[in-house]
């Protein structure tokens, strides 16, 4: 019975956390496109979007924290094991993967500012200058709805990898 309280039950513990947590954040993740993005699409966000956030973002770092944690408590763990092994070496990308949505989704939003438009003649608005600019604002508006839509999903499916290369490190011992 004093064997269950062992270092062995502080690994487990670390184990769940950091599998719940990863498992959390995606899902966080996914309700925020499947459920919260769809409602929104006039870009009004509910309040309930900055919440789901900070929750994320609390989340994400909890999946981190004891992923490296978990890295030191591992008795089996060696460099070489991990640069050496195919279990190493998909650990490294599936981690090396979760880094880089943890650093865009911890990275604070900067706000838009658009410069104030300048023309030739303040008095006589030349017709095409103000063609020229309306054609330029729409691609703009464009370029920018296609890296708003593509980026959620390029770091959803960036986690999605993670997790499905975590999961599959855990199956097998290197």
């Amino acid at each position: 019975m004093i064997t269950l309280l062992t270092p062995d039950l502080g690994n487990i513990t670390i184990r769940y956390i950091h599998f719940f947590s990863s498992i959390a954040w995606w899902g966080i993740m996914f309700f925020m496109f499947f459920i919260i993005f769809p409602v929104n699409k006039d870009a009004r966000y509910s309040t309930l979007f900055p919440r789901v956030q900070r929750f994320m973002k609390i989340i994400a770092s909890v999946a981190m924290a004891s992923g490296i944690l978990l890295t030191f408590v591992n008795t089996k763990f060696t460099v070489e094991g991990l640069f050496n092994s195919r279990w190493g070496q998909t650990l490294i990308i599936g981690a090396m993967t979760s880094v880089v949505v943890y650093i865009h989704i911890m990275m604070p939003k900067r706000a838009k500012t658009t410069p104030p438009s300048t023309s030739s003649s303040i008095l006589i608005p030349s017709v095409y200058s103000s063609r020229k600019n309306t054609m330029n604002d729409r691609s703009k508006s464009q370029r920018g709805k296609i890296s708003k839509i593509f980026i959620p999903w390029l770091l959803f499916t960036l986690l999605t990898i993670a997790i499905a290369l975590m999961v599959s490190a855990s199956d097998s011992l290197y």
